[in-house]
């Protein structure tokens, strides 16, 4: 059992992300992350080609594109993404808090690019480099966590 706020923290482009549960606690079938986002940030467009995603909205709003569907989620909702399907979201103007389910290993991801931004930039080759690493391929780079 983790108590509100418990897991491990990372801290990744203004957003507080709490791993619930890692690659390794689930043998390897997904990851769990509680994600608090500051107003209108989310990832550019990408896709999972290994596995599903899906969003719980536990506070706030966000726009979620699930390929040509546009979703207006908030507290409450759920979004499921197919494996393989193009996706973005953003958060809305006030920030939001959202519960992801995601392909196992994700977390890497967010703390690897954590950590390496806390040392220096980071070039868009090398974030893509370490996404493709962890199941995430992106497909543009257009409004990429606020950049």
């Amino acid at each position: 059992m983790l108590k509100d706020g418990e897991g491990a923290q990372i801290h990744f482009r203004g957003t507080k992300i709490t791993v619930k549960v890692s690659k390794e606690d689930s043998d390897g079938k997904y990851t769990m992350l509680e994600m608090v986002h500051p107003p209108n940030v989310g990832p550019a467009l990408h896709i999972h080609p290994n596995a599903p995603e899906a969003y719980y909205i536990l506070e706030g709003e966000y726009r979620i594109r699930c390929g040509k569907e546009l979703y207006h989620a908030q507290r409450g909702d759920f979004v499921f993404i197919p494996k393989g399907i193009e996706h973005k979201y953003q958060s809305g103007s006030n920030g939001g808090k959202v519960l992801i389910i995601s392909p196992a290993g994700l977390e890497k991801y967010f703390k690897e690019i954590a950590e390496t931004l806390s040392i220096s930039p980071i070039t868009w080759e090398l974030e893509q480099e370490i996404a493709c690493r962890y199941g995430q391929e992106f497909l543009e780079n257009l409004k990429h966590w606020g950049q």
